[in-house]
């Protein structure tokens, strides 16, 4: 299965020593679902940004469904600013990504009551093969490169998207790599803001409003 950036991800969320997604991760994935797509619309040229504001292009939605949820948010309005593209609606963005790797058979969801604080179904990997794919990808991407500016706009952009701002997405890069890896961190965020100037700031502001309200949206 071809997958999008957004479902790439959502599987990055996925914490093989654990065997499990830790519902701490759900806190913020829904911005980094949306920045996903937004980049995606982009990098497909069925978008394009000022750096401040985002606009669609073209009459053709995307074939895929979530994609297209959301280039038809940019065309029927004015060009919108980052932030409230990445954020106001972060709250809604797993469930259609959820549908979407359900369909496929790649997770199952499980209903049924958790000790988590936070609210939804129990999510289970039924096929490895993407999540370790994906995950193994960025892992590469980001340590295994010597030189990341020779890295392709869609590669840069999930590590970029995955470890913006919040640690506890360490499921793939953990805080020492993070640490030991900071230079070519570094080197892929700035050919990501080059490429796409804003959209980081924005996810990265997303996060920090959600944790000042204790991962909700006020």
């Amino acid at each position: 299965m071809d997958l999008t950036l957004p479902q790439q991800v959502y599987l990055c969320a996925y914490a093989f020593n654990k065997g499990k997604f830790p519902a701490t991760l759900r806190q913020f994935r829904g911005q980094r679902v949306r920045a996903a797509a937004l980049a995606e619309l982009i990098l497909s040229g069925q978008a394009e940004t000022d750096g401040r504001r985002v606009r669609a292009l073209g009459e053709k939605s995307p074939t895929d469904s979530f994609l297209a949820s959301v280039w038809e948010e940019l065309h029927a309005r004015a060009p919108k600013k980052w932030m409230a593209l990445v954020h106001n609606t972060a709250h809604k963005a797993d469930e259609p990504i959820e549908n979407q790797l359900m369909t496929a058979g790649i997770i199952e969801k499980k209903a049924g009551r958790t000790f988590s604080l936070l609210r939804g179904s129990k999510v289970v990997l039924r096929r490895e093969g993407e999540a370790r794919a994906v995950q193994q990808a960025l892992r590469t991407w980001v340590t295994a490169t010597p030189d990341p500016s020779t890295l392709s706009l869609a590669q840069v952009a999930l590590p970029v998207i995955v470890l913006e701002s919040d640690a506890t997405m360490g499921v793939v890069l953990d805080r020492s790599e993070r640490r030991k890896y900071k230079n070519a961190l570094d080197e892929l965020a700035k050919k990501f803001d080059r490429e796409i100037p804003g959209l980081r700031k924005a996810l990265s502001n997303s996060v920090l409003s959600s944790r000042a309200v204790g991962g909700g949206w006020s």
